[in-house]
């Protein structure tokens, strides 16, 4: 968890974080709270997403960040079958796990948590694959934990037919955190010659001093 938490961390520019007093375990399920809380109302209100599919491990942590995300976009859309949620195990079940997303207007990579960082990206790569398998045409929505180690970047360079398919989608989006701002930032991202790159934000949502302060506490070593 400590690992992708500081890559995360780096990716923003985070150098450290000084005295602050390291997260606790319900830290660390507040801090998914508030950013599944804000990435869900993102999705509904500023791309205007209907239904929503979650793909992610089994770690408690990323069930917190699921959970939030979800609360957030079925409290906008109280109709049917607005939402599907894959916790995938391993890698291996990955193209029958996400079946039930692929009706879903966005899915959501929400992998990081208490998982080691390679059997994340084992499970990353495994989902795109099964995407990209798919023809899947709706939006992908990347959590910080999937974009800052770029998994995307890892997944194409081990499979050909990943890299064709994120390099021919317009609709990626990537979520980041500027703590010194007190931001967490949407952007618009793509895959260009196998490397993931920003094309610009498209919505900024301003972080209170709770979440800024628990976000600091999480990257505290």
């Amino acid at each position: 968890m400590k690992r992708s938490l500081i890559a995360a961390a780096l990716t923003v520019g985070i150098a450290g974080t000084g005295s602050v007093t390291a997260a606790t375990m319900g830290d660390q399920y507040v801090l998914r709270a508030y950013t599944g809380q804000a990435l869900g109302l993102a999705l509904t209100k500023e791309l205007d997403v209907h239904t929503v599919g979650i793909a992610q491990n089994r770690s408690s942590i990323c069930a917190t960040l699921g959970g939030a995300i979800a609360g957030e976009a079925v409290a906008h859309n109280r109709d049917n079958d607005v939402l599907s949620s894959a916790a995938l195990k391993d890698a291996k079940g990955a193209a029958e796990a996400i079946e039930p997303l692929l009706d879903k207007e966005a899915v959501v990579l929400a992998f990081g948590g208490e998982i080691a960082p390679e059997e994340n990206q084992a499970m990353v790569t495994a989902t795109l694959k099964a995407l990209a398998d798919a023809d899947y045409e709706g939006r992908i929505v990347l959590h910080v934990a999937v974009w800052a180690p770029k998994m995307l970047e890892k997944a194409a360079a081990e499979h050909a037919e990943i890299a064709e398919y994120l390099a021919g989608k317009d609709n990626l989006n990537a979520l980041t955190i500027d703590p010194k701002q007190q931001k967490a930032l949407l952007h618009e991202v793509a895959l260009e010659d196998g490397k993931q790159t920003s094309r610009g934000v498209v919505h900024e949502m301003e972080m209170n001093d709770s979440w800024t302060e628990v976000f600091k506490a999480a990257m505290a070593k």
